[in-house]
């Protein structure tokens, strides 16, 4: 048996943005040493469908998995990730007609079904994890009626099997890091960390606009500190990685696992720092002094909304004062910070809009003086289907049901469509005059409401 294993490209090639393929580098660590293995990363290669045409032609598969992460770029962007998929599942039934073709990762499993039916080269779809299932699915021979979590063919339907149980945390395979080197992923990065270290699975928040419940469960699955710190450890000494960004829903909930993973790291004395997303309202000075001293380079906020109506219907079950509360610790402590927002929200009014800015304004002035603000990242909501503000929208008329959510949509309606640009302009003014200590306030920028 041969098994050729795909990571297909979900990046913008030319932005020089690699992300190292845990979930890929875990499963191939599970594969048979009777099984012949090879493995591609198309994000990283020059000529990534050349490469691709190349392995299947001289290897010759008899089982390639396809692993698909991400739907599309988000942003804003209207790109699409989905002819990657298409297309690779295309070369390798044309390439390599006997094999047998896997699909899975986050992306297809949000339109599992849907991929099946119109990509009919892919065999066998995995849906969530596939750490319990997939030595089943790479054997000589296959039942796939006794496999939970999958997606089969039986002539002319697609099978849908009942989830099964999720691995545990403490039994989480290893990386294979001969077949995915890390060192191949290495010093490009400009936003995040290239290599992802996991701490939990899973999220109990159930945020309005997001799918990671899912994805990962509603319960959050804690992974034992001192196996995060083992991965660290080894992937820091042995390839010399000394950045990581935790891939958690959130890195600093529950605060007792995440004050541990502190202590442990801090204990063992490692060279290397991370990044992570931490929650506004579970960080206090305490756990942040710790965090530091255990390597944390810097902080990302995902605050969300900016006005009260929009914290509530996005279900983020933070305050205002939440937020700047926040800021003004990684103010104080002076550590790099980015601040992730989404403007324009569903039922927003002048009131709000201004209500937005305001506070906008006042975590430009908080961070002015310690000039620790990496980044203000505005976006617009992408809908996703199944999500509780895409619901709402649909239940409450502004959203046509038919809509197709497997492309890019956005809820950006007039008469605020210009919002995030004039939000962008008044944070590039403010990260202006504090690199240059222009004065002791952010520049304001009034904004004119259309009529």
């Amino acid at each position: 048996m041969r098994l050729l294993m795909v990571q297909v490209p979900t990046s913008h090639l030319g932005a020089k943005e690699k992300v190292y393929p845990l979930g890929l580098s875990r499963l191939a660590s599970l594969v048979p040493e009777d099984i012949e293995k090879q493995v591609l990363d198309m994000n990283i290669c020059p000529d990534p469908w050349a490469d691709l045409k190349g392995v299947l032609e001289s290897f010759a598969p008899d089982v390639v998995a396809l692993s698909f992460r991400n739907l599309d770029p988000l942003a804003g962007h209207q790109a699409s990730y989905l002819s990657s998929l298409k297309t690779a599942a295309m070369m390798v039934k044309t390439l390599a007609p006997r094999a047998r073709i896997l699909a899975g990762g986050p992306a297809f499993s949000l339109f599992g079904k849907r991929l099946m039916i119109e990509v009919g080269q892919i065999d066998i779809g995995l849906l969530g994890e596939g750490e319990l299932v997939f030595p089943q699915l790479i054997g000589p021979t296959l039942a796939p009626e006794n496999i939970p979590g999958i997606l089969w063919r039986n002539k002319d339907q697609v099978i849908s099997n009942p989830p099964g149980p999720k691995i545990s945390m403490d039994k989480l395979p290893g990386l294979d890091l001969t077949a995915f080197c890390p060192q191949d992923y290495a010093g490009t990065n400009t936003y995040v960390a290239t290599m992802g270290i996991e701490g939990k699975r899973g999220c109990d928040l159930w945020c309005g606009y997001c799918l990671y419940p899912f994805l990962g469960g509603t319960c959050m699955r804690l992974r034992p500190p001192f196996r995060i710190a083992d991965e660290m450890e080894h992937l820091n000494k042995e390839f010399g990685i000394r950045f990581f960004h935790f891939t958690d829903s959130v890195v600093n909930r529950p605060a007792d696992h995440f004050e541990q993973v502190c202590h442990e790291l801090i204990r063992r004395k490692l060279n290397l720092s991370w990044t992570g997303f931490f929650r506004e309202d579970s960080l206090t000075a305490q756990n942040l002094t710790l965090a530091l001293k255990a390597g944390l380079a810097a902080v990302y906020f995902s605050g969300d909304a900016l006005t009260r109506h929009g914290l509530k219907l996005l279900n983020k079950r933070l305050t205002c004062e939440d937020i700047l509360s926040a800021a003004r610790l990684t103010a104080e402590n002076k550590i790099l910070t980015m601040c992730h927002f989404l403007v324009n929200l569903p039922g927003e009014d002048d009131k709000m809009i201004r209500e937005a800015g305001d506070l906008l304004d006042r975590l430009l002035t908080i961070h002015h003086s310690a000039g620790n603000l990496g980044a203000v990242i505005f976006n617009h909501v992408r809908l996703y289907p199944g999500a509780p503000l895409t619901r709402q929208l649909i239940r409450s008329g502004n959203l046509d049901p038919l809509t197709d959510l497997m492309y890019p949509v956005y809820h950006n309606p007039k008469p605020y469509n210009h919002v995030l640009h004039e939000f962008e302009a008044r944070c590039h003014g403010a990260g202006i005059f504090s690199r240059l200590k222009l004065g002791p306030k952010t520049p304001r920028y009034p904004m004119e409401m259309p009529k």
